[in-house]
């Protein structure tokens, strides 16, 4: 198959790097283990503590054994709405939000669990101090937030939204799905409660990894329950954390993935790698400038790792399909899992373009899906 250009990585990001890929080859040619359960196999239990170590750096967290495996984001962020004490209780999030936010909590509000407000953004995308004081109730229990839009590639400051809501004794639930492994983030010294993750996007994992940073002041009922590879003489579930919330089998060849995408990562410099990427997003839009029919969605006083447009006259699918079939060029069209936040930026309700390089797409590439775009707009035109 020809090699394409593939500018989808807030999807998946592609490709890993090679120290990613010999990592998991060399856990899969070895025999299954286990942890806890003899020498041989300890090893493994080793790989998930070096794991929790490395993200705990990472995002500054008071303790790696505050930060639990889980198979993603989704499941991450079913695992705490689900399980924190909101019934009867007032929560916020915002318009921003992917499904995994939204569809878990209008859900319960739908149950009569919960009152729900979700919070309109800034016409460029933003969720501001402002606009979340303007929503909070006496009893507001939890504000769920994305650190990075996946859809303007807006970045909130989590400082300030932190600061606000740890006066008021708000829960703060941060969904860095977009933003862990480009943007610096400190849960000490963004006041951070609640912090939620994927490993297949910017960290340089594999699909069906990720986790959850939980205060532990928290009290969260686990997902499920179940084996933990230890204390097997309990028939009730262990409560120290992280076994309390990794009840099942452990994904080790994601643990092993996600490790070693953080050391890259590290490796390389968190900066350098978002800097790259902004810098390319930079050229994209001032090639765009001159062209009227092409609308930008993501701001442009604000640097940015992702791109959304639109161009007056042709449907986002087929801007995919004809970048695909005749460019060989990989985005992504629609709505992105987050269907509210096109109201808030006054765009198409079928949503927009997005592109979202990686720290290895090259100029080249980048000049080409410039070109790529032009010689779309030649099509249109005719």
């Amino acid at each position: 198959m020809e090699q394409c250009i593939y500018l989808n990585n807030s999807a998946t990001s592609f490709p890993k790097p090679s120290q990613v890929l010999e990592a998991v080859t060399k856990l899969l040619v070895q025999p299954p283990l286990y942890s806890s359960r003899n020498s041989i196999l300890s090893s493994k239990q080793d790989l998930k503590n070096d794991c929790r170590k490395e993200l705990a750096t990472l995002f500054n967290a008071p303790s790696p054994e505050q930060i639990a495996f889980t198979s993603g984001a989704t499941e991450s962020l079913n695992l705490v709405l689900k399980g924190l004490d909101l019934k009867g209780k007032h929560v916020l999030t915002t318009c921003l939000e992917h499904n995994s936010v939204l569809r878990v909590l209008k859900t319960m509000e739908r149950d009569k669990l919960i009152r729900l407000t979700i919070i309109k953004s800034t016409i460029d995308g933003f969720i501001t101090p402002s606009l979340i004081k303007e929503n909070v109730q006496s009893d507001t229990a939890a504000l769920i937030l994305s650190h990075c839009s996946n859809v303007t590639g807006s970045v909130n400051d989590l400082k300030r939204i932190g600061l606000l809501l740890k006066s008021k004794g708000i829960p703060f639930i941060v969904d860095a799905s977009q933003s862990a492994g480009l943007y610096p983030i400190d849960i000490q010294d963004m006041s951070i409660d609640v912090l939620v993750f994927t490993g297949h996007k910017a960290l340089f994992g594999l699909q069906g990894i990720g986790g959850v940073y939980i205060k532990k002041e928290l009290t969260i009922t686990p997902l499920k329950v179940g084996g933990t590879g230890s204390q097997s003489n309990l028939l009730y579930q262990p409560t120290d954390f992280p076994t309390y919330y990794e009840a099942g089998t452990a994904n080790f060849a994601g643990i092993t993935a996600l490790c070693e995408g953080v050391r890259f990562i590290k490796q390389v410099g968190i900066e350098s790698i978002c800097k790259k990427i902004q810098a390319q997003i930079t050229t994209i839009k001032k090639a765009f400038a001159g062209y009227p029919s092409i609308k930008i969605y993501t701001p442009l006083n604000q640097n940015s790792t992702i791109l959304s447009f639109t161009i007056e006259g042709i449907e986002t699918s087929d801007i995919g399909y004809l970048l695909e079939q005749n460019f060989n060029i990989i985005v992504r069209t629609g709505l992105h899992c987050s269907p509210l936040i096109y109201a808030c930026i006054h765009a198409p309700i079928d949503g927009t373009v997005r592109i979202s390089p990686s720290f290895f797409s090259t100029d080249f590439e980048i000049d080409f899906f410039i070109h790529a775009i032009k010689e779309i707009l030649i099509m249109v035109k005719d």
